[in-house]
């Protein structure tokens, strides 16, 4: 009877650990407008004995960690010699895939005057900062097409064939360097533009390799040494403009190619002006062209400071929900480093402080990922509908992950938990990591298998969500900042949104 007791109540604080975990706190309001069934699915988890038994009656939690859509930005090595790991930290809080910029460019890896190795440190650095902390990278770029400066300086008075050797080395270089590290390569930039932004007959690459189909032999060499990454052939004026001269010279070029490449790559320079309907009809104009999705890339804009908020939150969801697009990569998110003083699509101002425009992407980002919780039923099994993509459960103490793709019919997952290694304290196999936030410490719990970033969640005593920012465990202060000398609820999570600690604490001015 005492052993049936002892059960019952660590069954009652595993419920109410759970509960803690997983119930749902308003972050914003949703946007009735926008049909996303298409970026979700039906998904049974089950969950077996390691002698393929169902366990029914398990409390399990379910958190996504990022969506199959691409919610991405650039990151720069710059960022963080001028804002230190608050930088990172930063990036972390508001993407799920990074774009180097920069660094991993020809003329940025060989930046001589006569022919030389090529150096990969700096991008070494960056890409081995993100794959540390799971991020997937997006090569950016092999080649530019635009103009001479982004050639490396030896080879722009090259004859044709040296030219072309030169290319064909950067291909064999780069793209074995980096094998196995990126995702997806912007392999061609402005593929259609030249150098005074006219659109010529011959490419920059077409006239100095002397080979008019250069394009095709990039995307086929490319191919053989990367099976696997996604390619991207990348552009301005595709989809910004009614003016579709732009686009139809893309398409000329790339149709004969449409089946070497992977995503059309519209550069989103919207400067003072995003009108939805210009910029949709022109993405469903070149996936109906080309026959396959579009990706933004490098969004930035020059909006009135009043409306850019309500304007991020319209791309977003309208590229959420149109099965046309593919993902949506930031470029002008930090003021710090804009291509334009007079751009305000930045996430936080060049302290690092948060702006209106960051706090609606995480808003939006947070309400488009699926978090739920239940207990497995007869057959071991928990069924629910979420959007695409990553997630960790949660069972007991331990974490695991699983991937829930785009396609038809229920995704179904098998997952193996032993409860006889389970013990009977639920905060057993963790570990203590203090935070301290206004000066007072607290013990987080932590499982001893999570070894990911921490995020400090601050809500108003009515459920409303202030702020959400990474946070440094072992001595960093953390604060929790107000107008007025208020309470506020905190939770300590982890990037999955799976909370670990729950409390109130009173802010500061």
């Amino acid at each position: 009877m005492k052993h049936l007791l002892h059960e019952r109540t660590i069954r009652l604080l595993l419920l109410f650990v759970m509960t803690c975990f997983f119930k749902e706190i308003t972050a914003g309001s949703s946007a009735e407008d926008y049909d996303y069934s298409h970026r979700k699915r039906d998904c049974e988890v089950k969950i077996l004995s390691p002698g393929g038994a169902p366990l029914p009656g398990l409390l399990i939690g379910i958190a996504q960690i990022k969506n199959d859509f691409v919610f991405g930005g650039t990151i720069r090595t710059e960022g963080f010699d001028s804002l230190g790991d608050d930088y990172g930290q930063a990036f972390l809080n508001y993407f799920d895939i990074a774009t180097p910029e920069n660094v991993m460019k020809w003329e940025q890896v060989m930046h001589c005057s006569e022919k030389c190795d090529p150096v990969f440190s700096r991008a070494d650095s960056l890409i081995n900062w993100l794959l540390e902390r799971k991020i997937p990278i997006r090569g950016r770029n092999l080649f530019s097409n635009e103009k001479e400066d982004l050639l490396p300086e030896w080879t722009r008075d090259l004859e044709t064939d040296a030219f072309k050797q030169a290319m064909q080395e950067r291909i064999d270089t780069a793209m074995s360097h980096f094998g196995g590290k990126v995702t997806q390569w912007d392999l061609i930039d402005e593929i259609c533009h030249g150098e005074d932004g006219s659109l010529p007959e011959s490419g920059m690459l077409q006239t100095k390799s002397g080979d008019p189909d250069i394009f095709g032999w990039i995307l086929d060499e490319a191919r053989k040494k990367d099976s696997v990454a996604q390619f991207v052939i990348n552009d301005y004026d595709l989809i910004t403009s009614s003016d579709r001269t732009t686009a139809d010279k893309y398409t000329a070029i790339l149709e004969s190619l449409a089946g070497r490449f992977d995503l059309i790559g519209a550069r989103g320079h919207f400067n003072d002006t995003m009108d939805k309907s210009i910029f949709e009809a022109n993405i469903n104009y070149l996936t109906e062209q080309l026959e396959k999705p579009v990706m933004l890339t490098d969004v930035d804009f020059s909006l009135d400071t009043g409306e850019a908020a309500d304007k991020i939150e319209e791309l977003m969801r309208t590229c959420f929900a149109n099965p046309n697009v593919g993902g949506l990569i930031m470029g002008g998110w930090c003021e710090r480093y804009m291509r334009s003083n007079d751009l305000t699509s930045y996430f936080v101002d060049s302290l690092n402080n948060e702006t209106p425009v960051g706090k609606r992407w995480r808003e939006v980002r947070d309400e488009l990922k699926t978090v739920t919780s239940g207990n497995t039923d007869d057959s071991g099994m928990i069924r629910f509908t979420g959007f695409q993509g990553e997630y960790q459960i949660l069972i007991s103490c331990d974490f695991d992950t699983f991937y829930i793709e785009p396609g038809e019919g229920t995704k179904t997952i098998e997952i193996t938990y032993n409860p006889e290694l389970a013990v009977d304290n639920p905060f057993a196999d963790q570990k203590i990591t203090e935070i301290s936030i206004n000066g007072i410490a607290l013990p987080v719990k932590v499982p001893a298998r999570y070894n990911g970033q921490l995020f400090l969640t601050t809500y108003s005593l009515s459920g409303q969500r202030i702020s959400r920012s990474p946070v440094n465990p072992a001595g960093g202060k953390q604060p929790v900042i107000s107008p007025s000398p208020c309470c506020r609820v905190v939770r300590i999570e982890t990037a999955g949104q799976v909370p670990l600690y729950t409390g109130k604490i009173m802010a500061i001015r």
